[in-house]
């Protein structure tokens, strides 16, 4: 079956009369600069965005934070808990501009994945979109110079996207420049320099 672009997971459960979705999906809403989760929290929900822009990242054996990932509407996150303990989920996830997700309770989510033929082409259309986009992503970091690495990072990210309360956000513009420093696989002193030798030249 061809699933089509518009499809909503949220509606898709919430209206059906298969499921019973009380106390197993809701809607939840966060600020800009909310987090989600953090490292060593409770793992017992998956987060499809509904509106606004999500950082995904963990911390550096020095402490400090270092962001892979930048998410936006109808993607997912959350760990899925299938690679054991011997493999530790040790991410935050946090809100760059207002956000809703829509959350699901794993357990529920796990089942509807396997069994229900339509969430299932949902979720594998998801999750291949997310590998080819990682795998893109690294592929411009190990072979492109800095200005390539940030001509790339910029042309992907430079959407807009709605937040929680409709206002619309370039993706690439709500980045830090340490966040961009993380992504291009560089430093935020190197990516200010170029910023800024980018922004005189135009």
């Amino acid at each position: 079956m061809a699933l089509m672009n518009d499809f909503s997971l949220y509606e898709y459960l919430t209206t059906s009369t298969k499921y019973n979705t009380q106390d197993k999906v809701k809607l939840k809403e966060f600020e800009k600069g909310e987090y989600i989760y953090l490292p060593n929290s409770p793992q017992n929900y998956i987060y499809l965005i509904e509106s606004g822009v999500i950082k995904i990242g963990s911390y550096a054996s020095n402490g400090e934070k270092v962001i892979y990932d930048v998410l936006t509407p109808c993607e997912t996150f959350g760990n899925l808990n299938y690679l054991g303990e011997d493999v530790p989920f040790f991410e935050f996830a946090q809100a760059i501009s207002g956000a809703q997700t829509s959350v699901y309770e794993l357990k529920f989510f796990k089942q509807i994945i396997v069994h229900d033929p339509v969430v299932s082409e949902w979720f594998n259309v998801t999750v291949v979109g997310r590998w080819s986009k990682a795998e893109t992503r690294l592929l411009y970091m190990t072979r492109g110079n800095i200005e390539a690495r940030l001509e790339n990072l910029q042309k992907e990210l430079s959407h807009e996207v709605k937040d929680k309360r409709g206002a619309s956000h370039n993706v690439f513009n709500l980045l830090s420049q340490q966040d961009i420093a993380d992504l291009t696989g560089t430093t935020r002193q190197t990516v200010a320099k170029k910023l800024r030798s980018l922004d005189s030249s135009v």
